[in-house]
């Protein structure tokens, strides 16, 4: 049989896509994975329903495939998906797509998941996540995640000590954590954050040469994880921080448990004791009820702060969340236009930033190599995999295996893109 397996939406999806591929491939014989859908006997779609559009792509592949399976000319019998887009909309998904042969709910999955004995232990990357705990504490207006996976749930640190150790013997030299609330794990289990204590044991694998922290709620970034940060040289000066807004008003209606005045002491507070400190954060502009005046504060902070890396989310109406009853919608074209102009604001800073590092040497992990323009494709210890700035070089050496580490000296740029020379 060929399968082909479709992973949407985050980092965290990643991860169950990767240990359900692993589960298949050695408990199924005589099985195939297939690079496209056409080609496949049964199609396996792991949804997202965070925002609209995810929805959207989740529907979109999800009619995809039954057109492709009620076609003579593709030999597709089963479609099977799984997800948050499954579970919230299981119901409506047996009713409008009775092609759909199998529904699994995240429950479903995660018992299956827990079932089997093996650990999850031959997923082979050089760059991969680890998923720390699933669920959220928090609840935030505008979102559901809350609803479809409940609340924190940490897996225990031997566990993922014996998980990481497992990635690093399969050639994982860049270790990304991720979760809902990274910085909250352990409440559940310990009474306690116990973010510090994984990091300092997953910086014991000799293998690691990064660990990067993503999904970091900056409510949750205190003085004990920055001494962390400074003191611990395998964790990679990077702090993924979603914001989402700086008007109090709407920082408030959002149920974010921050206020303007201390993101503002936060950053100046990183910036101040790390000194090359690497910011990332997302904003949700079109909240509703946002003015003109909040939106000219959110772009005054992004002129003023100068991020590194930053994405902009216009605002998702999604039916289960607090925000879908609120007043005061703001009109599809208005929440583009906000998003486009703090896009070009951020546009420019890192126009102003990347001029800044022509002729800086930096650390780079090898990504892969274009043969078409003859350039190597890889990233430093400020960019995260997949959402940040690429650096494109090019080496003299024949053949450079991803995963290795060069130091490549930086001659241009190309809006957000590096461009150098391996030394």
């Amino acid at each position: 049989m060929k399968i082909f397996f479709l992973s949407l939406g985050c980092d965290k999806n990643k991860v169950d896509s990767e240990k359900l591929l692993f589960i298949l491939s050695r408990k199924c014989k005589n099985i195939i994975f297939s690079d496209t859908m056409e080609e496949a006997d049964l199609c396996i779609i792991n949804t997202c329903s965070f925002i609209h559009d995810a929805k959207k792509e989740s529907k979109f592949y999800i009619e995809r495939a039954i057109k492709l399976k009620k076609s003579s000319i593709y030999n597709l019998k089963y479609i099977m998906i799984f997800g948050c887009f499954a579970t919230e909309y299981k119901k409506t998904i047996k009713q409008n797509y009775p092609s759909v042969d199998y529904i699994f709910t995240l429950d479903q999955y995660n018992v299956f998941l827990n079932k089997q004995i093996e650990r999850i232990n031959d997923i082979t990357s050089f760059s991969q996540s680890l998923k720390i705990s699933d669920g959220c504490n928090k609840r935030c207006s505008y979102c559901i995640i809350p609803k479809l996976r409940g609340n924190l749930k940490s897996e225990k640190i031997e566990n993922l000590f014996l998980e990481a150790k497992n990635l690093a013997k399969q050639g994982t030299v860049e270790l990304n954590l991720v979760a809902q609330d990274t910085l909250s794990y352990g409440i559940d289990l310990y009474k306690k954050k116990c973010i510090n204590e994984l990091l300092n044991k997953l910086s014991i694998i000799k293998e690691f040469h990064w660990i990067r922290l993503l999904y970091c709620y900056p409510e949750e970034i205190d003085q004990s994880l920055i001494n962390t940060i400074k003191s611990n040289e395998k964790i990679v000066n990077y702090i993924d921080m979603p914001i989402q807004h700086i008007s109090n008003r709407i920082l408030n209606n959002m149920n974010r448990n921050t206020t303007s005045e201390k993101i503002y002491d936060l950053i100046r507070n990183l910036r101040n004791q790390i000194d090359d400190i690497s910011l990332r954060t997302t904003l949700i502009v079109g909240f509703p009820g946002e003015t003109e005046k909040d939106f000219f504060e959110l772009c005054a902070f992004v002129e003023n702060t100068k991020f590194d890396n930053l994405g902009v989310f216009t605002y998702s109406d999604e039916k289960n969340s607090k925000s879908f009853n609120m007043k005061n919608k703001i009109p599809y074209t208005i929440k583009e236009f906000r998003k486009n102009t703090i896009m070009q604001i951020q546009k420019n800073i890192i126009i102003e930033k990347n001029n800044h590092k022509i002729g800086k040497i930096y650390e780079v992990i090898v990504e892969g190599f274009i043969k078409e323009k003859n350039l190597y494709i890889g990233r430093n210890a400020y960019n995260a995999s997949n959402i940040d700035t690429q650096i494109y070089f090019k080496a003299k050496d024949k053949y450079i295996l991803s995963g290795t580490f060069v130091y490549v000296k930086i001659t241009s740029f190309k809006y957000y893109d590096l461009y150098g020379e391996k030394i």
